[in-house]
């Protein structure tokens, strides 16, 4: 694979070798690598790692909701259909 570090420590690489080595290029990313693509000679786009997912925690989200005010859903719904359905 011919790739080049950039001062930023970011490899680059051109549309037709990132589609002819995908399965290398996402191992690479997998790992941290950023690459920086290439299309016509001009940096087009940048993949880089996906930031894991954070799993939000609340266990009293029911007791800090705030009280709802007004109708339900479901009261607005048939409201809105009244005449139409």
């Amino acid at each position: 694979m011919k790739t080049f570090v950039s001062l930023q420590h970011m490899k680059t690489i051109t549309v037709r070798e990132m589609k002819a080595r995908w399965s290398e290029v996402e191992a690479q990313v997998r790992e941290g690598e950023t690459f920086e693509v290439i299309n016509r000679g001009r940096p087009t786009v940048r993949i880089i790692p996906a930031a894991p997912r954070r799993i939000l925690v609340w266990d009293d989200h029911l007791a800090t909701a705030i009280p709802g005010s007004g109708r339900s859903a479901e009261e607005s719904i048939n409201a809105d259909r009244e005449g139409g359905w």
